[in-house]
Parts: C-alpha cells; sequence; structure tokens
C-alpha cells in the first residue's frame, strides 16, 4: 500500500517539477525564437569573430559552459564578415580558416592562437601566409594546409558559414556578436537582465532549449 502511494506521488510531481523547470526560462527573457525552423539534431553555434573583442572575452566562459552541455549538444562555431574595419575579403579569408582548423585535431589550439595573434600580441593577418604561419606553428604539416584550405569541404563549411550569416541577419537575430543560436532556432539572451550570466546556468539554458525541439 506505502509503495502505490509513492508510485502515486511520484506520478503527480515528475509532471510538476518538469512544469516548474521549464517556467524558469521564459520567452523573451532568457531566449528569443528567431526561425520557424530547426536543425535536425541538437547544437549551439556561436556566431563570433577573431576581430571582436568581446569574443575574444568569451572564450573562457565558453570554456566552463561547453563541458557542462548534454553529450548529445554538439557546439559549433561560425565566423562572421562584418566586424570592424576589415574588408569582407580579409574577414571570409578567417572564416576559411576556421573552417580548415574544424577538421584538424588541433583545432582548439589554433582558435586559441588566432585570438592571441590579435588581442595579445596586436598583430595581423594580412595575408594567406600570415594564417599559414599559426598552423604550422600548432604542428599542421605546411603542404597539408595548403590542400585543405582549398580543398571542397573547407570551402564548402566557410560558404554554409556566410549562408548562415546572411540568413539570420535578415531575421534580425544576428546584430552583433558574439551571439548564441541554439537548433538554428533560439537565440540565448545572455547579461544581467536576463540573469543568465554563469557558466551553469548557460549551460542548464543551452540543454534545455537543445532538446526542446528535437
Amino acid at each position: 500500500m506505502i509503495k502505490l502511494v509513492k508510485a502515486g506521488l511520484l506520478a503527480v510531481l515528475l509532471p510538476m517539477a518538469a512544469t516548474s523547470f521549464a517556467a524558469t526560462y521564459e520567452e523573451g527573457v532568457h531566449y528569443d525564437v528567431v526561425s520557424e525552423r530547426a536543425t535536425k539534431k541538437p547544437e549551439i553555434k556561436e556566431f563570433f569573430s577573431f576581430y571582436c573583442p568581446a569574443c575574444n572575452n568569451m572564450e573562457a566562459l565558453i570554456g566552463e559552459f561547453k563541458p557542462k552541455l548534454d553529450k548529445n549538444v554538439k557546439f559549433k562555431k561560425s565566423h562572421v564578415d562584418f566586424v570592424g574595419v576589415r574588408d569582407p575579403e580579409n574577414q571570409q579569408m578567417m572564416s576559411q580558416a576556421l573552417a580548415t582548423a574544424e577538421v584538424l585535431p588541433q583545432k582548439d589550439k589554433i582558435v586559441s592562437a588566432i585570438f592571441n595573434h590579435i588581442h595579445t600580441k596586436r598583430a595581423s593577418f594580412n595575408e594567406l601566409a600570415d594564417v599559414k604561419d599559426i598552423f604550422v606553428a600548432q604542428g599542421v604539416d605546411g603542404d597539408k594546409f595548403d590542400k585543405l584550405f582549398k580543398s571542397f569541404s573547407v570551402r564548402t563549411l566557410s560558404s554554409k558559414m556566410k549562408r548562415d550569416q546572411d540568413y539570420f541577419k535578415e531575421k534580425g537575430a544576428l546584430r552583433g556578436v558574439p551571439t548564441f543560436i541554439v537548433n538554428g532556432k533560439y537565440k540565448l539572451n545572455l547579461g544581467r537582465e536576463s540573469g543568465i550570466t554563469e557558466p551553469e546556468d548557460i549551460s542548464k539554458l543551452i540543454n534545455y532549449l537543445a532538446n526542446k525541439s528535437v
């Protein structure tokens, strides 16, 4: 009898707990719906620029909340070409550099080295040779870099970054960087107004949204 009562209470409490959890996040406060379409698999995508100081500072926070994401939620980066005074061609080169790094095991180290080159060393990327130097310094063979950078798969990924950028700009969701979009549908509202500032809170919001529509 006691077991039946406990089972009955659990059946009542579980839906209530789920409702309470969901109610802690409000559309328009903690996130905005920016698209009707959603990705087939759970993901969180950061739109950023290597030239953006705020994006550089965000790297440390990403390093804290990324390990807390559910295993089925994939973290992705997408480089934009509208930041600062750099011409779009130069910024597109950096998008292709990111796409190249994506297929290499040194990806995280390369991304960190590029940020460091711009924001700590105050150096610039004026031509492709400057980008190549970063990759080589991280242990990537020079000939391998040349082939990868020009490869169809890398150019395709770089083009997708541009298409995604244009799509979300048109939707009014991408007005600056860094911007985080979950499942191609939900834009995170991080900061004091939403109260979502700590790594633990950010990861919980991402996990909630990532599994909301997939």
